[in-house]
């Protein structure tokens, strides 16, 4: 038909049978179409949607910006508070990750375990618990907020987070480079559950420190 918002809640389906067919490029016209339509709407869960549409085109044509894509979608997907969203967002981030062999595969597939489990999504969680195992780690995802999840290091690291800390500034207190300080990073708000530096301030001022 001709209702925006009726089409607006059909496209990402339509672009999951376009890919399952094999159809690239019609699959990549409905996520432009899926993008325009969220403009026209002012919808932010379209906009989130229509970046993991796009992952999704990027990741079949292999065209490398399936990454930044599947990382807008996460942050918009936490957001707006859309937890089933956000957990099969950061499992394709996961796959992406594990790909290119990076550690942060191990955080983003711990991160949609522990959404998953949490919404009471099996199949998922066990899905996503898959590919821990894959990546030789355990399946089972950390409770949020444990700090026993964390190394050694990554309790110094929470700890300089909580002092307020930058990546450089973590970096230098460490003596590590700045790519492994935000690796470290990265991997301690995972673990957690926390989406920003704030919230780790937030969870030491309420445990107290521990080195």
């Amino acid at each position: 038909g001709t209702d925006p918002a009726a089409l607006a809640a059909l496209l990402p389906t339509l672009i999951s049978v376009r890919l399952a067919a094999g159809d690239l490029d019609a699959a990549a016209a409905e996520v432009a179409r899926l993008a325009e339509l969220a403009r026209q709407l002012s919808r932010a869960d379209l906009v989130a949607h229509a970046e993991l549409a796009a992952a999704r085109v990027a990741i079949a044509r292999g065209d490398g910006t399936a990454v930044a894509h599947l990382e807008q979608a996460v942050d918009r997907f936490g957001a707006l508070g859309m937890p089933y969203e956000e957990g099969k967002a950061r499992l394709e981030l996961a796959r992406c990750h594990a790909e290119a062999s990076s550690p942060l595969a191990e955080v983003q597939a711990r991160g949609a375990c522990r959404l998953f489990e949490r919404l009471g999504a099996r199949g998922d969680a066990d899905e996503a618990a898959a590919l821990l195992r894959g990546l030789g780690v355990s399946g089972r995802s950390a409770t949020r907020g444990d700090r026993d999840s964390l190394t050694s290091r990554e309790r110094e690291v929470l700890n300089l987070l909580a002092e307020g800390l930058s990546n450089p500034e973590i970096a230098e207190r460490l003596v590590i480079s700045r790519k492994t300080a935000e690796h470290h990073v990265s991997s301690v708000l995972g673990k957690l559950g926390l989406k920003s530096r704030a919230q780790a301030a937030a969870y030491v001022a309420r445990r107290g420190a521990d080195g």
